[in-house]
């Protein structure tokens, strides 16, 4: 006689309880998680939330791999030093925000408010900023390498040492601000608005400045005969008044010398 070695009813009741109750945990976490991001979500697009608060949602936003905030208010938020990249925070708000040291390469940040924000060694190396508000931000040392921040507003900012090789600048707004020492190779300033400007041993070479407002523009001990768009008048009172100092770059002396043999 064949002995059946059929599995009994009970084994198999107790495998289906587990395998329901593993299915209602699993559930009960993913409307636990939802109902967080939710939650998060809520605190970045209302005023009710503090500072605190709204940095402590962004935080764990970035842990769900959420970084697209398009309207979001982040006023006052600390998120200095964390990886932003390729985020997209268009028409937010993040004024007076720390962002030191934070890397927002390839981020999209188009119309958004960064007012008094800090965001000393940042790195928008590549991101969109166009038609954003820097009001009195501190962007010293930081990095916009081909960074687009057309029609921008640099109102106030000091950006020493800082790098904008290859941005665009064109019609933007930087009335009072302080580029000291920063690298602007092959920059576009064509129509921007440069009145009061400190342009203090910044490298311009290749810089455009057709069509640029240059009224009251300091541009002591930087290179400013490698720009392009300066008409011969202005060329010829700022050689009366920039030439290069001994406080300039030796290489910016030389060249000088160098441009007056070649007129």
């Amino acid at each position: 006689m064949i002995k059946d070695s059929r599995p009994g009813f009970f084994p198999i009741l107790l495998l289906t309880i587990i395998i329901i109750g593993l299915g209602i945990s699993l559930l009960r976490t993913s409307a636990s998680s939802t109902t967080s991001v939710e939650s998060d979500f809520w605190l970045i697009y209302h005023e009710q939330a503090n500072r605190q608060q709204r940095t402590e949602a962004v935080l764990r936003l970035l842990e769900s791999k959420n970084n697209v905030w398009m309207g979001a208010n982040l006023t006052g938020v600390t998120l200095s030093g964390l990886d932003l990249q390729s985020a997209e925070i268009q028409d937010a708000t993040l004024n007076e925000a720390l962002l030191v040291g934070t890397n927002l390469s390839g981020a999209i940040l188009n119309r958004t408010d960064l007012d008094a924000a800090d965001l000393q060694n940042a790195d928008f190396l590549g991101a969109n900023l166009q038609e954003v508000s820097l009001l009195r931000s501190n962007l010293d040392g930081a990095n916009f390498e081909l960074t687009n921040l057309g029609k921008a507003s640099l109102e106030q900012i000091t950006a020493r040492k800082a790098d904008f090789s290859g941005a665009d600048l064109s019609e933007s707004h930087c009335l009072m601000a302080n580029f000291t020492d920063a690298v602007l190779i092959d920059v576009k300033f064509d129509y921007a608005n440069l009145e009061a400007v400190i342009f203090h041993r910044s490298n311009l070479t290749n810089v455009n400045f057709q069509g640029a407002l240059l009224l009251d523009t300091d541009f002591q001990d930087s290179n400013w005969w490698r720009a392009v768009g300066i008409n011969l008048e202005l060329q010829a009172d700022f050689q009366e008044r920039f030439p290069p100092s001994e406080k300039a770059p030796q290489a910016f002396r030389d060249d000088f010398n160098a441009w007056l043999n070649e007129k």
